[in-house]
């Protein structure tokens, strides 16, 4: 899968639930013919969040303002 630049390495943890979801993504992907990789998948689901919310909380959180929200 083509990446765009140049890139750096970004680690975090999800919980087993999150990552459950990314391979099922990632299933269908590869069932439909594209080989991909768990940070392939990641990387795309990231992207398409960016670029549909533009990181606005009122997208994000709903009607809820980003300081009603508990950190979990």
């Amino acid at each position: 899968m083509a990446q765009e630049g140049a890139s750096k390495q970004f680690s975090f943890r999800l919980p087993e639930s999150l990552i459950d979801r990314v391979e099922e993504c990632r299933q269908g992907l590869l069932d439909a013919g594209l080989e991909v990789n768990r940070a392939d998948v990641v990387r795309l689901l990231l992207k398409h969040a960016l670029d549909a919310t533009h990181c606005d909380h009122r997208v994000l959180f709903g009607n809820r303002s980003a300081r009603d929200r508990t950190r979990r």
